[in-house]
């Protein structure tokens, strides 16, 4: 079943966030950082995480 995107989300950031997490999935960390170059080439944004653990809007 595919998965259907929150009303208040915007494609472009649905289709970055889905990348993000490919990224993430496949090759950790690295994946992410690499996922995050492609999205940004394509012009469809970047997600942008902190160091803090306890953040709720990276969490």
């Amino acid at each position: 079943m595919a998965r259907q995107r929150p009303e208040d989300m915007s494609r472009r950031e649905y289709v970055c966030r889905r990348m993000q997490q490919a990224g993430r999935t496949v090759a950790g960390e690295r994946g992410g950082r690499i996922a995050n170059r492609v999205s940004g080439a394509l012009g469809i944004g970047r997600i942008e995480t902190c160091d803090n653990p306890d953040c709720p809007a990276c969490n």
